[in-house]
């Protein structure tokens, strides 16, 4: 079996390199022969991950964030039939982690190598917006605007407070945009109406976004569903106590906070407006969300023997998908 480490050295705190030797031996204990490729540029991993499914590779690992994860993601669906081909692994050295938090990957390196030493292949769905995929979250306005905000420098600097001064910095700035909606498959209570002026949105296929905020609290990577989380206008400081909620996920309860799943949704808004997938920024005025059940093979622990009914998700959305 093929096998490609693609390592992202400037990810989270730039520790790619310290920990570089150790990942390469757990490894290639694992999988045997392997070989790894740096990225240096925006892109990389993209070409890396296409470049290695083209040539029948059957196993890669993503050294990185998030980021790295959905240019891997990325180049894997770029080949046809590459979902179907490869199974993807993750080392998390990004500053959030947010995808291997959800999927339970310890965020100490060494433990997070244990860990993957006893993982199994499991499938989890894929978010699409118009030609790109996503796999954890694509937010846009406010949310957006942060992700630009919060460069690698800034990073590296602060770690995950990075996410806080990104913030602080948009939101003296930032106004809103008027969406038109139209949702597909909808579950749960839609918004009154098909217009709405929106500070904040985020499509998600996993619960947390910025380092462990909880964004969609009920989503699960598996489900078929997007969770799709609508934050209307408002005055900045009443958005700045509405942000502090979402640390818990209990900003889902306020009324100005549209919270339901779709297979799919479409936004036209009313200006171009930043729009980012798993941290990776674009500019849009029309947005055209889909998800993909079960389109991606991953390492990860089912929790039972039968991968084929595994429910991940946070405690607090394990209990609502229980309820």
């Amino acid at each position: 079996m093929q096998s490609r480490l693609i390592v992202n050295p400037v990810a989270g705190t730039d520790l790619a390199a310290d920990y570089l030797p150790l990942i390469n031996r757990r490894l290639r204990e694992r999988v045997g022969a392997m070989d790894i490729v740096l990225t240096v540029a925006e892109g990389d991993a993209v070409t890396a991950a296409q470049q290695a499914v083209a040539a029948g590779y059957e196993q890669l690992f993503v050294a990185g964030g998030d980021g790295t994860l959905n240019e891997v993601i990325n180049g894997i669906g770029m080949v046809r039939g590459g979902f179907e081909q490869t199974v993807v692994g993750i080392i998390p050295l990004g500053t959030g982690n947010d995808f291997a938090t959800e999927i339970g990957i310890p965020s100490e390196i060494d433990a997070a190598l244990d860990w993957l030493a006893e993982a199994v292949v499991v499938r989890v769905d894929l978010g699409v917006l118009g030609d790109r995929h996503f796999i954890n979250v694509s937010g846009g306005g406010f949310i957006a605007e942060v992700s630009e905000a919060v460069d690698p420098q800034l990073k590296t600097i602060a770690g995950k407070l990075a996410y806080l001064i990104g913030g602080a910095q948009v939101l003296m700035t930032y106004e809103g945009a008027h969406a038109t909606l139209l949702v597909e498959g909808a579950v749960g209570d839609l918004p009154a109406t098909e217009s709405l002026a929106l500070h904040a949105f985020a499509v998600c296929n996993a619960p947390m976004i910025g380092g462990g905020r909880l964004i969609a609290p009920t989503a699960i990577i598996n489900d078929g569903l997007l969770d799709i989380c609508l934050i209307e206008s408002m005055p900045t400081l009443e958005f700045v106590a509405l942000l502090r909620r979402v640390s818990s996920g209990d900003h889902v309860d306020d009324r100005r906070v549209h919270y339901f799943r779709a297979t799919g949704i479409e936004l036209q808004f009313d200006r171009t407006i930043k729009v980012n997938t798993d941290g990776q920024v674009l500019e849009a005025d029309h947005c055209r969300y889909r998800i993909l059940p079960r389109a991606a093979r991953l390492l990860a622990h089912p929790g039972n023997a039968d991968s084929s009914s595994l429910v991940f998700g946070s405690s607090k959305s394990a209990a609502s998908a229980s309820a």
